[in-house]
């Protein structure tokens, strides 16, 4: 069933309120089945709802007119008054997830009930199925933003961090995804988009055929076709070449690859991955290491491998493992 993102919050809305008839909580209830994110995001503004809740005795009256002001940028004066006030509890219950953070995805509206951003922790990833049902495998410290009509007139994506796309064909529909300073436009593909701040932007193509351009010089474009890659580095040069290492999307499975990386920063990644605190000693620290973590490896075997990297041992005291010249 096909449902639009602004009736979806109504009804979130008022069930928080307690004001769903029957009819709205089969239509809610339906929702939530769709998929994973879906429910994921019910329940986050459930538990800040509860969180906060208690809180409104405490909100001064400015906070009012604060209100009323900020709805007069992002409504239209056709929405009746009753969805402005439950869009005003949605959207502080949707900051407030923003702020307590944690290892959950986040989903807001940023600028308003009409554009949906879904963005990813630190130490996790996600995946979510935009309105037209495009897969979106999203990396650990990416965003992703979209407008709450996705489908309808366009398909526009603008992503920061690192996504994979499986994307619906639509012809009459292009597939568009912006960076901070690549567009790249698809018709029905799979490829993978990494658009880190501090890294060079880069596109792989697994499948299809996509056309990546400059947005700061709109003539320069590359059409990459399956196995090709092209990266945008400090030169503002498009560089196009053969995709050598298909480890790159390894990560949509949850799986680390470490090629020639210094052990210091895999201990770091690891101790994300498995929750725990690890301590190498600065000779070891300096080692590189190959290798792969997936996600039901045993952390110990995990350590035995690292330590073999630099002819190290490792030993847990406490809830503290650590690394040592042997």
């Amino acid at each position: 069933m096909s449902y639009t993102f602004d009736h979806i919050e109504t009804l979130i809305a008022r069930s928080l309120e307690g004001h769903l008839d029957p009819a709205e909580q089969e239509e809610l209830k339906s929702w939530l089945e769709e998929n994973d994110a879906n429910r994921r995001y019910y329940q986050e503004l459930l538990k800040t709802w509860e969180l906060t809740g208690s809180a409104d005795a405490d909100i001064q009256p400015d906070i009012e007119a604060n209100w009323a002001s900020f709805s007069k940028k992002i409504q239209t004066n056709t929405q009746p008054v009753g969805i402005v006030r439950n869009y005003r509890y949605i959207v502080r219950a949707a900051a407030a997830v923003l702020l307590l953070g944690g290892a959950a995805t986040t989903w807001f509206m940023l600028k308003g009930p009409n554009e949906i951003t879904v963005q990813t922790a630190a130490n996790e990833t996600n995946i979510i199925v935009l309105p037209d049902g495009t897969k979106a495998f999203i990396n650990k410290n990416s965003s992703l933003r979209y407008a709450g009509n996705f489908g309808k007139e366009d398909r526009t994506i603008h992503l920061e961090g690192e996504a994979f796309f499986d994307v619906v064909k639509d012809e009459a529909h292009p597939f568009v995804v912006y960076t901070s300073r690549t567009k790249t436009q698809v018709l029905g593909t799979t490829f993978d988009v990494r658009a880190y701040a501090v890294q060079p932007v880069e596109v792989f193509v697994l499948s299809g055929k996509v056309a990546v351009s400059d947005q700061e010089k709109q003539s320069k474009e590359v059409v990459l076709t399956e196995g090709r890659k092209v990266t945008l580095g400090k030169d503002e040069k498009l560089a196009e070449d053969a995709i050598s290492n298909h480890d790159f999307i390894a990560w949509k499975d949850n799986i680390m690859v470490f090629n020639d990386e210094p052990i210091g920063d895999v201990i770091r990644k690891v101790e994300a991955l498995y929750g725990v605190k690890i301590v190498a000693e600065e000779s070891v620290a300096d080692y590189t290491i190959k290798t792969r973590v997936t996600p039901d490896q045993p952390l110990e075997q995990v350590l035995d491998v690292i330590a073999a990297s630099a002819t190290a041992s490792w030993e847990k005291e406490g809830n503290v493992y650590k690394l040592s010249r042997k």
